[in-house]
């Protein structure tokens, strides 16, 4: 049942990215490469340290749950700051979310 849980999860992920990407598309022409980059490694990075940290549930860790969002939210701050084209943008977020997706997709059987 988790393993559901997580696979639809991963789902809503990809079709969050692949719909950044094509509005991206349409609205500006482009898809910005090196924003995309980024937030894939940056979303791989997160899922990884949420692993390392032992934050698989809330309930079983939540002060360090906590701990690890507010690290990477800090980095998701400047980069959104940093980032000032629309396109560029929709790119980091759809890098985010594939790049959970893709670490979820790699460590699905361990």
């Amino acid at each position: 049942m988790v393993n559901a849980v997580r696979a639809v999860g991963v789902g809503v992920e990809c079709l969050g990215a692949a719909g950044l990407l094509a509005l991206s598309r349409v609205a500006d022409g482009e898809v910005r490469a090196a924003p995309l980059a980024l937030g894939f490694a940056a979303g791989y990075c997160y899922r990884h340290a949420r692993t390392a940290a032992g934050c698989r549930r809330f309930r079983g860790g939540p002060g360090r749950s906590l701990g690890v969002a507010m690290a990477w939210a800090a980095l998701g701050v400047a980069v959104g700051r940093s980032v000032d084209e629309p396109a560029a943008t929709r790119s980091f977020g759809a890098g985010l979310g594939l790049g959970s997706a893709a670490y979820w997709l790699a460590r699905r059987g361990e």
